[in-house]
């Protein structure tokens, strides 16, 4: 009689532990359902409306800071390029036209080359060239200039940028940037950068953006004015960019 009560009582203790776990699993299946439909909603990506329906056009939407500020927090670690220009736009046909660089702003950089040369050599600029030249009318033509149009590692590193390789110090330079400020020299606490503040500058303004893909190629070595070869900065590379071009 003993036995059979405690048989009882396990085979109680084993249903409410079944009962349990059941129930269990089904609160935590309704709170992920829940949070999916709260993220999916709190997502406005989720709700663009992508410009045209077929052709060009169809690469490109319309967008506001909404969609530029969390593309330029990633850029760091996915290693994407993100190109900034302006230029005349045309929604029925997707065509771009008068397209040029639109300066984010003007880097102090003095990073001098072994032939004492301000800026950073020949390779910078093929880099530069290989890269952007299809993307402007009339081509790339900011050769030797301070003025940056661009959000790209590869570019940062070459014109040796106080926050490269560090994340931080790089979202704390994305930060001055978009909300204005002095960015200070990692290396000597120097004012480095006066940011007026994209956001304040751009707050109305509706860019389209295109994404796509690169390519570009050296067939040869050529020697530079730092000692370096432009194969070493341009050999065959695919890589993600993202355009923002500001509609006039």
């Amino acid at each position: 009689m003993e036995n059979a009560a405690e048989a009882l009582l396990m085979g109680f203790a084993v249903l409410v532990f079944a009962l349990a776990l059941s129930v269990g699993m089904t609160v935590f299946s309704n709170v992920k359902s829940v949070s999916d439909v709260v993220l999916y909603t709190s997502d406005e990506t989720n709700y663009y409306d992508y410009q045209g329906a077929t052709g060009k056009a169809a690469q490109n939407r319309i967008v506001g800071l909404e969609t530029i500020l969390p593309t330029l927090y990633k850029y760091y670690q996915e290693n994407y390029t993100v190109c900034f220009r302006e230029g005349n736009y045309d929604e029925t046909t997707g065509e771009f036209s008068n397209t040029k660089p639109l300066t984010l702003y003007t880097t102090p950089s003095t990073y001098k080359t072994r032939t004492n040369t301000i800026l950073w050599g020949n390779s910078y600029d093929s880099m530069m060239n290989a890269k952007y030249n299809s993307y402007f009318s009339g081509g790339y033509n900011k050769e030797g200039s301070k003025e940056i149009f661009s959000f790209d590692v590869e570019e940062e590193t070459s014109r040796h940028e106080p926050w490269t390789g560090s994340l931080d110090k790089t979202k704390e330079n994305l930060d001055c940037f978009l909300w204005g400020g002095i960015y200070k020299n990692p290396n000597n606490n120097s004012n480095y950068i006066t940011y007026s503040g994209f956001i304040n500058q751009h707050r109305n303004t509706k860019f389209v953006e295109t994404i796509g893909e690169y390519n570009y190629s050296s067939n040869q070595a050529n020697d530079t004015q730092d000692g370096s070869t432009v194969s070493s900065l341009v050999k065959e590379k695919k890589k993600r960019i993202i355009i923002f071009t500001k509609i006039n």
